[in-house]
């Protein structure tokens, strides 16, 4: 690709690879998103891009993954219909740890809360600046989270984990009318949407709050709130069902984590708390004097994940 050289290989999904990459000009490693030119539903995905790059890159700052440069690959020369189409690329700031889902513990584990209410601190703050600057993220959750390192046994713990909220996709400004489902289905992660994003109702920065607060009681006990086998169910539940009890899955949290989130996760979004970081000061000033297990790690640390 024009002025960028590929290193290595990062991941991909359904739409697009990941790359870890260096401009040809000398600068630091990015992370190059390219679209797959046979994408099912090009349209709708091409359209995420442009909405990414459009939407991050009026945002700055220090947790925000930044936008570098965005482009296009000509299709092959003769090739024709829509699965030869132009394949779009963005560059983005690089992080070189795994997503925040390395950081949930599994069923034989115990959360790291240092890390996760430092993370958690950094993201309140990014998602509370967007907010500011009228700009709904739509999609948060641990996924979209990336970390500066690795983690594990083998990891240089000297150096902090620090986070970055990436995936712009389906962002979108305050002001935007524009329907929040197509053909019936919901744009979003569902295991982490707002009862008012489920059910088509306006949106506001309260909807993005209730999201990260469904990634921190993931963080803390190793399942998001509505653990169901359904989407069906799990939407129900966004809707209907009482907020979970945090110590009915790790005993040894502080019962007031218990009240905390049961307004986090409010089915109201008058009645949650009014930023991001609100949130998270209650937890850090809460958890400074809990004894916290020692954190263990019993599963594999992922690869560097970028949308």
């Amino acid at each position: 690709m024009d002025g960028f050289t590929i290193d290595e290989f990062v991941g991909g999904g359904a739409s697009a690879d990941v790359f870890r990459a260096h401009r040809d000009d000398g600068d630091g490693p990015v992370a190059l998103k390219v679209l797959h030119p046979n994408a099912a539903d090009h349209a709708r995905v091409r359209e995420r891009f442009e909405r990414e790059f459009g939407i991050a890159s009026l945002l700055d700052h220090p947790h925000i993954v930044r936008m570098r440069a965005h482009g296009e690959i000509a299709a092959a020369p003769g090739s024709l219909g829509p699965r030869h189409q132009p394949s779009m690329w963005l560059a983005m700031q690089y992080a070189a740890g795994p997503a925040a889902t390395a950081l949930v513990p599994g069923d034989d584990a115990e959360p790291d809360v240092a890390t996760i209410l430092r993370v958690a601190g950094q993201i309140a703050d990014a998602l509370d600046y967007a907010h500011g600057q009228e700009i709904l993220h739509r999609d948060v959750k641990p996924a979209n989270i990336l970390l500066t390192r690795p983690l594990g046994p083998d990891a240089d713990d000297s150096t902090p984990v620090d986070a970055y909220l990436s995936d712009f996709g389906i962002a979108q400004f305050l002001d935007d009318t524009r329907p929040l489902a197509r053909n019936g289905r919901v744009q979003g992660s569902i295991g982490y949407a707002s009862p008012e994003l489920l059910q088509a109702h306006r949106l506001s920065p309260a909807s993005d709050n209730y999201s990260f607060a469904c990634s921190l009681v993931e963080l803390f006990t190793g399942t998001p709130p509505y653990p169901r086998h359904t989407s069906f169910a799990i939407t129900h539940a966004h809707i209907n069902d009482d907020p979970p009890r945090l110590t009915r899955r790790r005993p040894w949290l502080p019962s007031a984590m218990d009240s905390i989130f049961a307004k986090a996760l409010a089915k109201s979004p008058q009645d949650r708390y009014p930023t991001c970081t609100d949130l998270v000061d209650i937890l850090v000033r809460l958890m400074r004097d809990v004894p916290v297990p020692e954190p263990t790690r019993s599963r594999w640390w992922g690869r560097p994940r970028h949308p």
